[in-house]
């Protein structure tokens, strides 16, 4: 009589037919997810197919069990397979056991189980195994973690490569914490997961005092139950001195917890990044709140050079930045990509940081009123570098830039996409201010054949090296004129 667990899959030929057609491709990636294999397919495919060549295995979404699951923890072809997808299938401690003590998958770096039925027990054996030594990734998202208190916990320390551990949308507590620590189970762990999961003070306290989260350099405990006392633990924590980001969004604190880690977080992310007097938070998703925090930080004292891009800021953070006395060292600041608007402008015309010399305010939303106030501003007069480029600022902007001593002093101006014409061009290249501009980027604009006259025959470019002009009203006077003038053809960069 046939085992039935070395049959071919339920779904029959057409699942077979699949498996075989994808395997005599020899790619190192084999996908079969959503392929409704059951522990029938995980079977045929563990005890009758050659895999040897896999390096990548997806079998997510598979309604595999137990059974399947331990006939692939017996199959020596997966001897090098480094990344093995098993997420939404129906895998309890049972099956995770038998991973964890698999002789054949000590190549494994990333084991995805997210979506399945595993619990403290069967988790921990996979963070302990030894059988699993280059294991670096491994997710844990929506199992059952944290459901039943362990008595007796699995024995060994925890894989020291192990850098990341997802426990995210479990039912992890106090207790369930407590346990964990006790294990070291976090002692090697760099990014930490524990979001939408039941942790309170007392469970923050314990991370707090634990010297086993020290390597952390990211912790994610966003909807949580989290309050006051909580967020004053983890923010004095000596433990996590290497912490580098931390998202604590949707739990109990008030006001006053919020703030104290937000600070907690400014401070950490400028021992992480700061050097030599630089301190780029590009793409940190900071927002109002984390500048105010920005703001409040004496240890921003010792920064010249910031960048902000893309924080999801607008006015209203920017307004405690410019009032901060902690800043009045700044010499550049990048806003790039945050909608700080004409309001926003205004704020900086009045701010601390007398000495800026460098300003991107690339992507920002700011019209014509906010190069007014720009223009008139009687501390942002040492201005060097300017960047307005994808600013609605049109041909009234180039002309308050033309006018306003406060532009005198600038080397590198870009305009690109400002919605400029000739007559803004005009404006340029009839001023004083132009004179020590040595980049001048006005691509991407309306400039017709006037304007690129008026810059080839203007006396106050006397600096420039590098013009850019590309996408803009080009004509065959247009290019004649680009081949004829002196001027523009010994330029060290000029593009159209």
């Amino acid at each position: 009589m046939t085992d039935p667990q070395t049959k071919a899959p339920d779904n029959g030929l057409k699942t077979v037919q699949s498996i075989a057609d994808k395997l005599t491709l020899r790619h190192s990636t084999l996908d079969l997810s959503y392929d409704s294999l059951g522990d029938a397919g995980a079977v045929f495919l563990a005890r009758h197919k050659d895999l040897s060549h896999v390096r990548v295995l997806n079998l997510s979404w598979n309604d595999i069990g137990d059974t399947g699951i331990e006939a692939l923890a017996s199959c020596p072809s997966l001897a090098g397979v480094t990344h093995l997808h098993l997420d939404s299938n129906a895998i309890t401690d049972k099956a995770a056991a038998a991973l964890a003590q698999s002789p054949h998958l000590g190549q494994l770096k990333l084991l995805n189980l997210t979506n399945n039925r595993i619990g403290d027990d069967g988790a921990l054996r996979l963070v302990k195994s030894k059988k699993l030594p280059k294991l670096e990734f491994l997710e844990l998202e929506l199992n059952r973690i944290g459901e039943e208190r362990l008595s007796r916990f699995p024995d060994g320390a925890a894989n020291p490569q192990l850098r990341w551990l997802n426990l995210r949308k479990n039912k992890i507590n106090t207790d369930t914490l407590s346990d964990w620590i006790q294990t070291g189970a976090f002692s090697p762990v760099e990014v930490l997961n524990l979001g939408f999961n039941r942790i309170d003070d007392a469970g923050a306290k314990l991370l707090a005092q634990s010297p086993t989260v020290a390597r952390l350099k990211k912790l994610v405990i966003d909807f949580n139950w989290i309050g006051n006392d909580g967020a004053n633990a983890l923010a004095k924590s000596k433990h996590l001195s290497n912490l580098q980001d931390l998202y604590t969004y949707e739990n109990e604190f008030t006001r006053e917890g919020e703030e104290t880690l937000l600070d907690f977080r400014i401070r950490q992310l400028i021992k992480a990044r700061a050097q030599n007097g630089t301190l780029n938070l590009n793409g940190q998703r900071l927002g109002n709140k984390g500048l105010q925090a920005i703001a409040r930080c004496p240890e921003m004292a010792n920064i010249e050079h910031l960048s902000l891009r893309n924080n999801f800021a607008d006015h209203m953070g920017l307004v405690a930045l410019c009032q901060s006395e902690h800043l009045k060292n700044l010499k550049s600041l990048n806003l790039m990509d945050n909608p700080i608007g004409d309001k926003g402008m205004l704020a900086l015309a009045e701010a601390v940081f007398s000495g800026l010399t460098a300003l991107n305010l690339e992507k920002t939303g700011i019209k014509v009123a906010g190069v007014q106030a720009l223009g008139t501003s009687r501390v942002l007069t040492q201005l060097e570098n300017l960047n307005l480029s994808h600013n609605d600022i049109s041909n009234q902007g180039g002309r308050i830039l033309a006018q306003s001593p406060n532009f005198a002093r600038l080397k590198t101006l870009k305009l690109w996409n400002t919605w400029m014409e000739s007559d803004g061009v005009i404006a340029l290249a009839c001023s004083e201010n132009m004179a020590n501009v040595t980049e001048l980027r006005l691509n991407s604009n309306g400039i017709r054949y006037s304007g690129f006259k008026a810059l080839a025959e203007s006396p106050r470019f006397t600096s420039l090296v590098t013009l850019d002009l590309r996408r803009n009203n080009f004509c065959v006077d247009s290019f004649q004129l680009f081949t004829e003038s002196e001027r523009l053809r010994t330029l060290k960069e000029f593009r159209f």
